[in-house]
């Protein structure tokens, strides 16, 4: 990674998100990174631990890398394209327990539209922004904000296209959100970035007020360029960097 990128996202992002959180990047590696890899979670009382959980610490500056023998939920693989066949066990749990798809042919229709994608190394590594290093080669960044950051984020992923359309909000699992769909966008000719969590399931592992925005890497850069011509520049940004910095 080029380590001026780094440097100009880091500034860039405290002039016009002032306190806001940062980032997280991840990608795929077969090195860890001086990430370290955790021992998989004990299952809590539903049998599973959310992606979400045992990313606490990376938002917290601790970089972690996961594959299948340390994720706590074996609905992740599929998403986290550590398998790309779903398996029996996942299309009853998501449409007879979580019940959030009315039939397993409507489930299974989706990865129709979306097939899964395989993992390109051994390891899926999160790192937050600020703990990113030269040998890291990040593809997808995604962001914890309130309304007014995604708005901010979905502004500038919107600034210098030729289309209205260019943040989707697919449904699909949380982890699908933050890094399946993104990284889906990688091999279209303009990716778009993701709005999410819009897995209703998984909304109790966020407060009310947050959600996630994850950009393809080349959205990311291109949001990075048009960051000082844009909106962000303006009067009434500078309203809502103080609703951002108070916050």
């Amino acid at each position: 990674m080029n380590i001026k990128i780094k440097e100009d996202f880091t500034a860039a992002w405290e002039k016009f998100f002032p306190g806001a959180e940062l980032p997280i990047a991840c990608y795929y590696s077969n090195e860890l990174n001086n990430a370290d890899f955790p021992d998989a979670p004990k299952p809590n009382a539903k049998g599973y631990t959310c992606i979400f959980s045992q990313l606490a610490p990376v938002r917290k500056g601790r970089a972690r890398a996961f594959n299948m023998e340390n994720l706590g939920c074996f609905g992740s693989y599929v998403p986290l394209g550590f398998v790309t066949t779903v398996s029996e066990d996942v299309k009853h749990y998501v449409c007879n327990i979580e019940r959030v798809k009315k039939s397993y042919k409507q489930f299974e229709s989706m990865y129709v539209h979306r097939p899964p994608r395989q993992a390109t190394g051994k390891y899926l590594v999160f790192k937050r922004w600020d703990t990113l290093e030269e040998t890291d080669n990040p593809e997808v960044v995604f962001f914890f904000g309130n309304p007014d950051v995604i708005t901010g984020l979905h502004g500038l992923a919107n600034f210098d296209t030729m289309t209205p359309y260019n943040v989707a909000a697919p449904f699909g699992t949380g982890c699908d959100s933050i890094v399946g769909f993104s990284m889906q966008e990688l091999e279209a000719q303009e990716p778009r970035a993701v709005l999410g969590p819009l897995d209703p399931l998984v909304r109790i592992y966020f407060k009310p007020n947050i959600s996630t925005f994850s950009a393809p890497w080349p959205k990311f850069l291109s949001m990075l360029d048009n960051m000082e011509d844009s909106f962000l520049a303006t009067e009434s940004w500078e309203k809502v960097k103080g609703r951002i910095k108070k916050a």
